[in-house]
């Protein structure tokens, strides 16, 4: 559908950008055109808003063999530790 409406659009072709090929920009018809420190400085916090945070490291899991290794030693050092105790207090 096409309106009769005059719109003033900015378009950023970047096709040398890893992330954007190309960014259109609707200006309102009411305000002036943006100086351009002011449009950086809106460019560069809408990114900020839209720009992904780092995911939290994922802790690796402990394969099956791994945990039950590990916790049969838990439980023979504590029997040891038990029976040193025992033995020394004789």
């Amino acid at each position: 559908m096409l309106k009769g409406v005059t719109k003033r659009i900015i378009e950023i072709n970047s096709p040398s950008s890893e992330y954007f090929e190309r960014a259109v920009l609707y200006l309102k018809t009411d305000r002036p055109y943006p100086k351009r420190r002011a449009a950086i400085e809106l460019a560069e916090e809408y990114l900020k808003t839209v720009e992904p945070e780092e995911p939290a490291p994922r802790l690796k899991k402990i394969p099956p063999a791994t945990a039950v290794l590990a916790l049969g030693l838990a439980v023979s050092l504590a029997a040891l530790a038990v029976v040193l105790i025992l033995f020394t207090k004789i």
